[in-house]
C-alpha cells in the first residue's frame, strides 16, 4: 500500500518533470537518520527517509522502541538503532555502547530532522563523516559543536513532513515526494477485518504527551451518545498504549458510555494491528497524538482536537477528508500553566455537538445515499 503526500494534499505541491525521485545529494551510500521522537514523529520522517532510499542511499534510522517497530513497516529502512526512550528517560550515557557500535559503521552523513539536544548529540557522537542537523527550538552550544552543517528552522506552517523533505531540498534534493508506503502484514489485515465490523470509526481519548491535549471524559460519553442518534449503525473501538492511566480512563469511558457498540481493546496493539485497525475503520476520531498522523498517512478521514500553538499548523492534518477543532490555549501563549487537575480548559470550549457535525461530516456516505 503506498500512498503519496501529493495524491492525498494535490493542492500542497508543483508538479515535478517526469516526478522523478532522483536527488543529486551528496555522494552518500549511507545515511544514518537521527529521529528519537515517538510514533506521530516518526511517521512525519518517512518520507524524507524513502526519497533518500529511492535515490539509492542506505538509510538506517536512529530511533525509539514505538519508532522501530513502526519502521518495521517500511521496506526502504535498512536497519534500526533504538534508544530505550521513556518517561523518565535513561541518562544518555547508558547509550554509550550502541554510540561506539554506531561509529564502526562508518556513515558517510547522519541527518537530523530535529533540533533537540539529544538529538543533535547523538548526531555529533555517531562517527559519520558529515553531520547535518535542522535546528528547530532551543538547543545548547555543546550539542551544537560537533556538526558539520546547520540548516536553519522551517517555515512551521508547513506540514512537518513537508518541512523534512525540505531539508533535503537543501542538501541538493529535486525529487518528487514519495509520500508514506506501509507493509502491514496479512495477519494483522486479517485479524482486523474479523474484528471490525463496518460501519465504524476508531477512537482515541489519551494523550501521551500530556493530559493538556485531552478532552474530558463526560464529553467523549455524551459525543458518543450523539453520534448514535444520529447514527445508529455505527461501531467505535477504542484503543491506548495499555499504561494503567490510559487503561483506566478506557475502562472510565466504558462505564460511562454503558453502550455494546462501544469496544475497547485491551492492553496495546502492535503498530502493525494498529495500522490494521485504521484501515478497516471508516475515520479516526481523536487528540492531538500519534495515532492521529499515522491515520493521516494511512489515507484515512480523521477528526481531531487541538489546543492552538505556534507549531500547530505543522502537525495538523489538511484537506478535504480532515476536520480540526481548535481552541486558543493561554498556557502556549503566556507559557504559565494554571489549568486545574491537568484538565486544558481551552480544550473544554469544544462542545460535544461540534464533533459529533465535524464527525458525520466526514464520515464517507453511507451505500445508497
Amino acid at each position: 500500500m503506498s500512498l503519496t503526500a501529493k495524491a492525498l494534499f494535490p493542492c500542497w505541491f508543483l508538479p515535478v518533470d517526469g516526478e522523478n525521485p532522483s536527488m543529486p545529494l551528496p555522494p552518500w551510500k549511507k545515511v544514518l537518520w537521527v529521529d528519537l521522537g515517538f510514533l506521530g514523529d516518526t511517521v512525519h520522517s518517512i518520507p524524507a527517509i524513502r526519497a533518500m532510499a529511492k535515490a539509492g542511499v542506505r538509510v538506517d534510522v536512529m530511533t525509539t522502541q514505538v519508532g522501530s517497530e513502526l519502521l518495521a513497516l517500511v521496506p526502504e529502512v535498512h536497519r534500526t538503532w533504538v534508544v530505550p526512550l521513556k518517561k523518565p528517560s535513561p541518562p544518555p550515557w547508558k547509550s554509550l555502547g550502541m554510540i561506539l557500535e554506531i561509529r564502526r559503521e562508518k556513515y558517510d552523513a547522519a541527518v537530523s530532522p530535529v533540533g533537540s539536544d539529544r538529538n543533535l548529540f547523538c548526531t555529533s557522537a555517531c562517527g559519520a563523516r558529515e553531520r547535518v542537523a535542522h535546528l528547530t527550538g532551543k538547543s545548547s552550544f555543546l550539542a551544537r559543536v560537533g556538526l558539520t552543517r546547520k540548516l536553519p528552522p522551517r517555515d512551521r506552517a508547513q506540514p512537518v513532513f513537508s518541512q523534512r523533505l525540505a531539508i533535503l531540498s537543501d542538501l541538493g534534493w529535486t525529487g518528487g515526494d514519495p509520500g508514506w508506503s506501509w507493509a502491514i502484514s496479512a495477519e494483522d489485515r486479517t485479524w482486523a477485518q474479523k474484528i471490525v465490523p463496518r460501519p465504524s470509526l476508531h477512537l482515541s481519548v489519551n494523550a501521551a504527551s500530556t493530559p493538556l491535549n485531552e478532552w474530558l471524559l463526560d464529553d467523549w460519553a455524551i459525543t458518543l451518545r450523539g453520534l448514535w442518534e444520529k447514527r445508529p449503525d455505527l461501531h467505535v473501538f477504542a484503543s491506548g498504549t495499555g499504561s494503567e492511566r490510559e487503561s483506566a480512563r478506557l475502562g472510565d469511558l466504558h462505564a460511562l458510555v454503558q453502550d455494546p457498540r462501544l469496544n475497547i481493546l485491551p492492553g496495546r496493539l502492535s503498530v502493525g494491528r494498529l495500522a490494521a485497525l485504521l484501515l478497516s475503520a471508516e475515520l479516526h476520531l481523536g487528540l492531538d497524538s500519534g495515532v492521529l498522523h499515522l491515520a493521516m498517512s494511512l489515507g484515512k478521514p480523521t477528526v481531531s482536537l487541538f489546543r492552538d500553538s505556534v507549531g500547530r499548523p505543522g502537525w495538523a492534518p489538511r484537506g478535504p477528508s480532515h476536520r480540526v477543532l481548535v481552541r486558543p490555549c493561554d498556557c502556549q501563549t503566556t507559557g504559565r500553566v494554571d489549568c486545574e487537575g491537568n484538565r486544558a480548559r481551552c480544550l473544554s470550549g469544544i462542545k460535544p455537538a461540534e464533533v459529533v457535525q465535524a464527525v458525520l461530516e466526514a464520515l464517507p456516505s453511507r451505500p445508497g445515499r
